[in-house]
Formats: structure tokens, C-alpha cells, sequence
């Protein structure tokens, strides 16, 4: 079974103009009492193709992490946040930062409550 690649969760790994904005979104969520932090920032090509085969060449059986090869996270433009406590289990805390994110001109996707992404 293929080794995890590391995951970089160093905003300033991010795209400049894009880590300005999610730096001002983690602010906006810490002023609403949430306790945001960045689980990914940019992503390697390898662990990019690690992703998109889980579930596909490994951990078969299991649901896919990723549906793409091209995604922002490899420029530099996409970063998931979850609540630092709770983790994923917060519903509050997603609809908080996506009501933020949209505010700052950042997209969010249906299909992951952590996902940000530049929006150009």
C-alpha cells in the first residue's frame, strides 16, 4: 500500500494574493469565536495523485478523498480549514466560514465544508 505524502498545512505556502485572504478569513472566524486553523494549504503533485487514488488504486473500498487531478490546492490557491477542537464535526462552524469566505470573494464547493478556493 502507497505511504501517505506529507500534508503542508504553512499558510504561506499558499499564493500571496490568496493567503492574504484566507489569513483575514481565519481573523474573521476567531472575532465570531470559532477556533479555525488550516489542515491543508498547498499540495504536492505527489500527494495530489495519492488523494485522487484513494479509494481507486488504495484503500479500496473506501470513498475517494479527491474527483480530480487539477486541483487549486497545487497552485497555491485552495486550502481547507476545520475547527481546531472539533474538527469536522462543527455545522456551525462550516456555515460560518463559508458566510465569510463569500464575503472576502473566496469560492466554496458543495462536495467539502472545508474547502476555500481562490475564486479567478
Amino acid at each position: 500500500m502507497m505511504r501517505e505524502p506529507a500534508r503542508c498545512k504553512d499558510v504561506d505556502s499558499l499564493w500571496e494574493p490568496f493567503r492574504r485572504k484566507v489569513e483575514r478569513l481565519l481573523e474573521r472566524l476567531r472575532e465570531r469565536g470559532f477556533d479555525p486553523v488550516v489542515f491543508e494549504a498547498a499540495r504536492s503533485r505527489e500527494r495530489q495523485e495519492w488523494l485522487h487514488g484513494f479509494g481507486r488504486t488504495h484503500h479500496k473500498g473506501s470513498k475517494p478523498v479527491t474527483w480530480t487531478m487539477n486541483s487549486r490546492h497545487l497552485a497555491g490557491k485552495a486550502a481547507d480549514i476545520i475547527s481546531k477542537s472539533r474538527r469536522w464535526n462543527w455545522p456551525e462552524f462550516f456555515k460560518a466560514l463559508k458566510a465569510e469566505a463569500a464575503r472576502l470573494g473566496l469560492v466554496t464547493i458543495p462536495q467539502e465544508d472545508c474547502h476555500v478556493q481562490w475564486g479567478g
